[in-house]
């Protein structure tokens, strides 16, 4: 990419900085037209995990602002128009001047991608610095599609480090967003550093200092991946610390594990209850390290069983045994499939499942999806701006793009 009027780059009908349709007219409908989608276009929409899907626009709505894209794994959804990038402009040589150096697999997304082949210096966020500029200059679009990944963006190299000055700034306001009275959803779907969706309890955090919620495929201070509805970090986006991200481990009861063993496990497994010692207890001794437990951590093995049990059964606000209602007294249920409350909540967290949990279809596997495995990473979305379920992606050969080429 090159800023616009910066070297030999001429400003021309075919390259446009992403502002000049709204400068020329204040119109949706007008970008829409600009950017020329239509039906049968291949497209990458972002998903409620950060990430990006490949798919097809089969229809297009312009007065709703959004697409209805088929995935790979044949799923159809809504996306958001702000959350697709188009992949059939055409490539003309002088978007080749950011990427010439990179590798193949890395030169084919950038491809892929087809952002815009030039920007206003002051369009692009952070701002194009015209002294600095180079050949290699790469913009914010293409930086994230590179960097997020499942359990953590990348920490190391240039994109880590391009990633991390462009977190300093967000590309929206967050004074213009409408929130719930929880601040747990906004009605214009624009969460994190990337502006896409997302679901606050499917392994996002909430920055402590300005209210946003943040996916993990977008943060670079992880040392484990996230499970599903696990709040128990003390987070602070780039923004708010003005540098590296910050986080801390909160501590946890045993309590609080098995409420938050229950939940992941309900919402990759889409059932309610579930065997004491071959899928509680089993999860938990797997996955015991990555949980970060702090002082739990020192449990031994031997110990944790009863501590889980205890937690289990002396709770009946929060959980539901198998012989109350007739069933194997070895089975366990969340009353109400929700993530474990923090100290903090000042009001009732969330009681109705996520709604992509109704909707989505198939079994849902683990973090690396290259093979059916054990539960422990699912990807489970949000209706109507996602695909279907991701997780399908590891069966019909559907994956976020950036994973999908490096």
């Amino acid at each position: 990419h090159q800023p616009l009027g910066v070297g030999s780059f001429s400003l021309s009908s075919s390259s446009w900085c992403p502002c000049e349709p709204l400068m020329e007219r204040h119109s949706y409908n007008f970008f829409f037209r600009m950017r020329g989608l239509s039906e049968g276009d291949d497209v990458l929409a972002r998903w409620s995990d950060g990430l990006l899907y490949l798919g097809n626009v089969k229809r297009v709505d312009e007065l709703k602002h959004c697409c209805l894209v088929r995935f790979e794994d044949n799923s159809e959804f809504w996306v958001l128009r702000k959350d697709i990038h188009s992949c059939k402009a055409p490539i003309h040589p002088t978007y080749l001047t950011c990427i010439y150096k990179l590798s193949k697999n890395l030169l084919r997304l950038l491809i892929a991608l087809s952002c815009s082949p030039g920007y206003h210096p002051q369009c692009h966020t952070p701002s194009i610095e015209l002294e600095a500029y180079c050949n290699t200059w790469i913009c914010r679009q293409c930086v994230f599609a590179v960097t997020t990944k499942r359990g953590g963006a990348i920490k190391r190299g240039r994109f880590a480090r391009l990633m991390q000055i462009m977190k300093l700034r967000l590309t929206y306001q967050l004074s213009d967003l409408d929130w719930d009275p929880q601040h747990l959803t906004n009605q214009q779907q624009c969460y994190c550093y990337c502006a896409g969706p997302g679901e606050w309890n499917l392994k996002m955090l909430q920055c402590g200092g300005c209210g946003q919620w943040f996916h993990e495929a977008c943060m670079q201070c992880l040392a484990k991946p996230l499970l599903y509805g696990d709040r128990f970090y003390q987070f602070e986006c780039s923004v708010c610390t003005k540098g590296p991200e910050t986080i801390q481990r909160l501590p946890m009861s045993w309590v609080d594990l098995a409420h938050l063993v229950l939940y992941h496990l309900s919402l990759c497994c889409k059932r309610k209850y579930f065997d004491f010692d071959d899928e509680i207890l089993s999860f938990t001794n797997e996955n015991w390290d990555s949980l970060l437990l702090g002082k739990l951590s020192d449990t031994p093995r031997q110990d944790r069983c009863q501590n889980l049990l205890n937690a289990l059964n002396s709770h009946k606000d929060r959980f539901v045994s198998g012989k109350e209602i007739k069933k194997k007294k070895c089975l366990f249920g969340l009353q109400v499939r929700a993530p474990p409350p923090l100290t903090s909540d000042l009001s009732p967290i969330l009681t109705n499942p996520p709604l992509s949990v109704l909707c989505h279809k198939g079994t849902v596997d683990s973090e690396p999806r290259k093979t059916k495995r054990r539960i422990k990473e699912p990807e489970v979305s949000r209706v109507p701006s996602r695909p279907s379920n991701p997780q399908h992606g590891t069966h019909h050969g559907s994956q976020p793009w950036a994973e999908k080429l490096g």
